[in-house]
């Protein structure tokens, strides 16, 4: 039987790390100095657009780049039915926002609570749903919602 050491471990991570992009690494060996700089703030850009899923802002003097992401709202919490804005996630991974009824129900078998969420237009029904508590974000509570 082997033995499985920090060393094997730290071993084998190093090689599973990702490699350089090769045109990357060809950029930076045969263009000049501004060219590498220019491919590196796409890059940078590039890597926060697809962490944040938001555009960053960026400001480029000529000593020195700042780059913005902007954060998203905060989350509220439930406070009772009524209408809120409610922000989730499809299973393809593209986001969706909307205004619906939420109504919180506990499980009756086991611990826990899931939204009754009812799609509403002009005063009458369209759907009801169950969303997770942890599966959709809470953006603010609408009073004021004028297709009740």
């Amino acid at each position: 039987m082997t033995q499985i050491t920090r060393r094997s471990i730290l071993g084998a991570m190093a090689t599973a790390a990702a490699p350089i992009k090769l045109a990357s690494a060809s950029v930076a060996t045969a263009s000049t100095l501004d060219e590498r700089i220019t491919a590196a703030k796409e890059e940078l850009i590039a890597c926060l657009s697809e962490r944040y899923g938001a555009s960053p802002t960026v400001i480029d003097y000529d000593r020195f780049i700042s780059v913005f992401v902007p954060l998203p709202p905060e989350s509220v919490e439930y406070s009772g039915p009524g209408f809120y804005k409610v922000e989730g996630k499809r299973p393809d991974g593209r986001t969706w926002c909307t205004t619906l009824w939420l109504e919180r129900v506990d499980y009756k078998s086991v611990p826990g609570f899931y939204y009754r969420a009812e799609s509403r237009w002009r005063g009458r029904l369209e759907s009801t749903v169950r969303l997770k508590p942890n599966k959709i974000r809470i953006i603010r509570r609408q009073d004021d919602y004028p297709n009740a």
